[in-house]
């Protein structure tokens, strides 16, 4: 059952996304893609772009391997990295790989339906990591400052585990190594390695996120964001804080959109193989979410867009299980502020008894009403700010909602909302049309 509200491929394996950006009138989704299987290797970048970050059209892939006669640096595979404008145009930076050797590389768009990315002759941009204690090195995320390009690219150091190291240039081209941006001591973020670096400025302060490879042995939330300010020296941290409180978010990147809001996506790690439950494809993005800083704190909301989703409402009690006629794929369960603080879990159960359970703890305490979208096994819950990604593909349909809560939720009021289901399109290469 294909979900309708979370963008993936029609087949193959996707992951992270990549290369964010709004342009000639579109939202660019590019994402880490394996075209010819759903397992993770020969990375691709896949692509798809969107009028309304609700219909999405998927595209033909944009960045290929190689060729190694050519460019043998990136025959491997090309990981992460990110999109900005450039000279009237788009360009990307990103990981090439050959082997174990993993090096920043340059590519600009061929089109402005950026329907694929021409690589630059001076690739790779640095002939290896800039310092010798430097053990992991990808990722990246780049802005134009002061009259030169900012880059920050993550991995780790020998015995400093996580850090995000800074690089500088005045072309794109050549790169100057400025020193360790942050890193695990000095944020008290964990973490042997730290990937896919998100930094963008906002109300006079500095916001970065990155996700988080564990030391064996340990377990914890895989996305960590930090705030604080940037200068030649470093990153100061003053608040740090958990991106997602569910288990399943990985690798966000964000952008800003035309009216100023930073638009948000994340990797959807689903821990059940979707070609065991008859999908085509691996992997999912996350809604389309909107972040903001609040009191220092990062702050993360669900996209505007997705209430012109909605259809109709029906009223439901806040305790007990509610039936849904028929099953429903995708919808909206909304608790107001009395019924979200009392609430301790919310089952959601397929017609075949297959059932999932989210756990509400994290979101008590908070500020306002309660949003929960589910979506042919996955679940995404927003509250004051906080947001958590949970999934089950069992459930592709929900027939039954059970909301357990405490008596401090007898007063509050819950809905479910019917959602329409958005088109989705099948595109060629490039848009006839990209304005």
């Amino acid at each position: 059952m294909p979900a309708w509200l979370h963008y993936a491929p029609a087949k193959g394996w996707m992951n992270d996304p990549n290369g964010l950006v709004h342009w000639q009138g579109r939202h660019h989704l590019f994402y880490q893609y394996n075209p010819d299987g759903t397992e993770f290797t020969n990375q691709h970048w896949g692509h798809a772009s969107s009028p309304d970050l609700l219909t999405w059209t998927e595209h033909e892939v944009a960045l290929f391997p190689g060729p190694a006669q050519t460019a043998p640096y990136d025959a491997t595979a090309c990981f992460s990295g990110c999109a900005f404008e450039h000279d009237g145009g788009v360009s990307i930076l990103y990981t090439g790989v050959l082997g174990d050797a993993q090096l920043p590389c340059l590519a600009r768009a061929a089109d402005d339906g950026l329907s694929g990315f021409v690589k630059d002759p001076a690739n790779p941009l640095l002939p290896a990591p800039p310092a010798a204690d430097i053990t992991e090195f990808r990722d990246h995320s780049v802005w134009h400052e002061g009259g030169r390009w900012r880059q920050l690219v993550a991995g780790a150091r020998r015995e400093h585990g996580g850090s995000v190291f800074a690089l500088s240039s005045a072309d794109l081209r050549a790169w100057d190594y400025d020193g360790v941006f942050v890193d695990r001591a000095a944020s008290k973020v964990p973490g042997a390695v730290w990937e896919c670096p998100d930094y963008f400025a906002m109300e006079g302060a500095g916001a970065l996120l990155v996700s988080v490879i564990h030391e064996d042995g340990e377990e914890g939330p895989a996305v960590w964001w930090m705030t604080g300010t940037a200068s030649d020296a470093g990153f100061e941290v003053r608040e740090t804080g958990v991106a997602d409180v569910g288990d399943r978010f990985y690798a966000p990147q964000s952008y800003w959109a035309p009216d100023g809001r930073r638009i948000q996506f994340g990797w959807i790690r689903t821990h059940q193989d979707p070609a065991g439950l008859g999908r085509p494809a691996t992997g999912f993005m996350t809604l389309p979410r909107e972040l903001s800083l609040r009191h220092g704190r990062l702050h993360c909301e669900p996209a505007a867009e997705l209430s012109l989703l909605r259809l109709t409402s029906t009223p439901v009690p806040v305790a007990g299980a509610s039936g849904l006629e028929e099953g429903r794929i995708a919808g909206e369960l909304v608790l107001d502020a009395s019924a979200a603080e009392g609430m301790g879990t919310v089952a959601l159960r397929a017609p075949d008894g297959a059932e999932m359970t989210v756990d509400l703890a994290a979101f008590a305490g908070l500020d306002g009403p309660l949003r929960l979208f589910w979506d042919a096994g996955i679940v995404e819950v927003f509250r004051g700010g906080v947001v958590g990604t949970w999934s089950d593909l069992r459930v592709t349909e929900v027939a039954e909602l059970r909301l357990d809560g405490d008596a401090a939720a007898a007063g509050g009021l819950a809905e479910v909302w019917e959602l329409a289901r958005p088109e989705r399109l099948a595109g060629p290469a490039a848009w006839p049309d990209a304005g």
